[in-house]
């Protein structure tokens, strides 16, 4: 133990009254100030406990003087120049919030089921390297290393069917993060299909896993979906009939002469507004519904939303086959710039995943991950989207079939569907808009004393990892490792 700590550590401080089982309070020597930094990883040697060592991370740090106290008033508040800088005892206090405790003689991380005798002895971890003899994992995810001490953290690859969330504001790496994760699940089996939203935070470094979401064909209930969200109408009083409309449009079902002057399934606005009328008569719709189902699409609907439909001929069941071969599919949404269309192709995938499964044409579990980005745009909280459904039933019941979810937003609380972030089993956190997100972070799993003003000094490719897949389950600061 002795030669462990005079290698890998560096002695801080002392443990002061007060420790529980869950974290110790501490003093610093005078001499080693520089060292009181938070989010540092700590040992407390107890003389008490032979072959193990409390392990932690140093949260909390103040600045104490018994002199000058916050909550007694002395005249040295009002006359600070009759202060004699003599007198003053300045001093450093922190909690080591454990993780649990290093077993010596057997190498593992196990639970702390005794409280730190004060007076202990307190080591900074200055080289993190050792500590992966005491992780034991049958796989490993490596996407960055503990900040200070330089640990590379292994992640496990177990817990990625309980879904990731990766949450921070803009520029603090997202995307690098991800792209990291990505190239960790490929290395360990896993099948991966990108929904890219801008289309330059993935496209671009995976070109030749890349397919253009103009290509993609959307199945028709789909399509009428789409139709009724451009052209504003109602689902409750419209859906049926145009489900029927476009239905029958693509299978050739309809008037004789109409079937003459049109190939089947060639899309023309026009022609597809007649169709319209005619079913939605047939249906026995009344007149003013037929008529105005036909203006708001002629208004709202450009033609060229219906040239588009003629130009995609990659089927959403090509799209995952090619995945589970290839590992990797990347769709470039960017080409697509009306946001319904966007999530009719989530959606239509999504649910071509599910069919595959259902009808036993995979193995399962399948081991596919669909990493959504700007998931806000897909599964927001306060309004409903084509693609709503299908997220939500996988974030539910996906771990059974070896579906997954990667949702990556800048924001948890309002911006993500709450049934959904209540099944992120692992989240990654870095600076967060507002103070809302932490408070909601912390409704879900223990952020271990993780505060706004530590968040707000992260730099880029910092986060934070709590959860399911950081096998210490409490949060530790990662930076994350520059990926291509």
């Amino acid at each position: 133990m002795e030669n462990l700590l005079r290698r890998c550590c560096i002695e801080v401080g002392i443990v002061t009254s007060g420790s529980t089982t869950t974290y110790a309070p501490m003093q610093f020597y005078k001499k080693t100030e520089e060292y009181a930094v938070e989010e540092q990883l700590a040992v407390v040697k107890d003389e008490a406990i032979n072959n193990a060592l409390f392990f932690g991370a140093i949260r909390r740090v103040t600045k104490l003087e018994p002199i000058v106290k916050d909550r007694v008033r002395t005249p040295f508040i009002d006359r600070p120049e009759i202060m004699d800088p003599s007198l003053l005892m300045p001093y450093t206090s922190a909690m080591v919030r454990f993780y649990g405790m290093l077993n010596l003689h057997k190498g593992t991380l196990d639970e702390v089921t005794q409280v730190v005798t004060p007076g202990s002895k307190v080591y900074v971890i200055k080289d993190g390297s050792f500590l992966g003899n005491f992780i034991k994992l049958s796989g490993r995810i490596g996407i960055g290393s503990h900040k200070y001490s330089g640990w590379e953290v292994p992640l496990d690859p177990a817990y990625v069917q309980y879904h990731i969330g990766v949450f921070g504001a803009t520029g603090v790496g997202k995307s690098r993060l991800i792209r990291g994760l990505i190239d960790e699940l490929l290395r360990n089996g896993f099948k991966v299909i990108v929904f890219d939203h801008s289309g330059v935070d993935y496209s671009t470094y995976y070109k030749d896993y890349t397919v253009g979401s103009k290509a993609i064909s959307i199945s028709p209930p789909t399509i009428a979906s789409v139709l009724a969200s451009k052209a504003r109408l109602p689902w409750q009083s419209y859906g049926e009939y145009l489900e029927v409309a476009v239905l029958t449009y693509v299978m050739g079902e309809g008037d004789r002469n109409e079937l003459v002057n049109r190939r089947v399934g060639k899309w023309g606005k026009q022609e597809f507004l007649k169709h319209l009328r005619q079913s939605m008569s047939r249906m026995s719709a009344r007149e003013a519904t037929v008529h105005k189902a036909g203006l708001f699409i002629d208004y709202f609907v450009n033609e060229e939303f219906f040239e588009e439909l003629n130009k995609r001929s990659v089927k959403p069941g090509d799209i995952v086959r090619n995945s589970l071969e290839r590992g990797l599919t990347v769709i470039d949404l960017s080409q697509d710039t009306d946001l319904v269309v966007k999530q009719a192709i989530v959606a239509d995938v999504i649910n071509e995943a599910w069919d595959m499964v259902k009808r036993g044409e995979v193995n399962t579990p399948v081991g596919l991950v669909f990493v959504i980005d700007e998931a806000q745009n897909y599964v927001p909280e306060d309004s409903w989207t084509i693609c709503k459904d299908p997220i939500e039933t996988t974030s539910r019941e996906g771990r059974k079939w070896g579906l997954s979810l990667i949702l990556a937003s800048q924001r948890m609380a309002r911006d993500i569907a709450a049934n959904v972030r209540a099944n992120l089993g692992t989240v990654f956190f870095s600076r967060l808009p507002t103070q809302g997100d932490l408070r909601e972070l912390s409704g879900y799993m223990d952020l271990a004393d993780v505060n706004e003003s530590v968040l707000t000094q992260l730099g880029i490719r910092e986060f934070f990892v709590a959860g399911l897949l950081n096998p210490l389950r409490k949060p530790i600061l990662l930076k994350i490792r520059e990926v291509r």
